[in-house]
């Protein structure tokens, strides 16, 4: 049985990477078209960028070792009384823990720029400054997925009307993040255009949903 699960799991991250590669070819060519590009450097950091916030937070929770230097450092810029002293950690299973992650590194970005400098071998954790600054824009785009989460994990609520209404909600604010003009990366932009494909993918769904018209009726 745990082979049949192996592969059938295999056969899902596969379709899931393609999915990705596939939307993400979209939105950078819909973007172009609307003068919205990054540079391959924008993009080398952006996709680099997880990579070590993820890395360095499994690192510390994998080594006692290294998380007690760390929370030494934590201790010596926010005092004893400070209670949070972890980096959160991004775990494939659970949907908002991209937005924990990396919200808790940059809760703790002075920490974390003096861990990786100072700590050996721990180097190559350090994100750049270019990387510093996406992960600022990044937060609030991920925070409006976080909220959805927090809202559908609910247990004993009615649900399924709310659906729509959401989708919506989603839709219009990653609109606002793919049109603004405040001076986001482009790589973020882009991203929320990624994303506006797929949530336009499963608004369009509803309308086949038998189950989410008869929720509607109901109400």
């Amino acid at each position: 049985m745990s082979g049949v699960a192996d592969e059938v799991d295999e056969a899902k991250e596969a379709h899931d990477r393609e999915v990705v590669r596939s939307v993400r070819q979209q939105a950078i060519a819909t973007a172009k078209a609307a003068d919205i590009t990054m540079t391959l450097l924008q993009e080398r950091e952006a996709l680099g960028m997880f990579p070590k916030i993820a890395g360095l937070a499994r690192k510390l929770h994998d080594n006692a070792t290294l998380q007690e230097k760390f929370e030494k450092i934590v201790v010596f810029k926010r005092g004893e009384d400070t209670h949070k002293r972890r980096l959160d950690r991004r775990v494939p299973t659970r949907w908002n823990s991209d937005f924990a992650c990396l919200s808790a590194h940059l809760f703790f970005k002075d920490e974390v720029k003096i861990f990786t400098t100072s700590e050996n071998k721990m180097s190559d954790y350090a994100l750049t400054e270019l990387q510093w600054g996406l992960a600022e824009h990044l937060v609030p785009v991920l925070e409006l997925f976080n909220d959805l989460t927090n809202v559908f994990s609910q247990a004993e609520v009615p649900l399924i009307y709310k659906v729509v209404p959401m989708l919506e909600s989603l839709e219009h604010a990653l609109d606002r993040v793919y049109n603004a003009n405040d001076g986001s990366p482009p790589v973020v932009r882009i991203a929320a255009k990624a994303a506006l494909q797929v949530v336009g993918k499963y608004y369009a769904l509803t309308d086949d949903n038998e189950v989410y018209r008869i929720a509607i009726g109901e109400c």
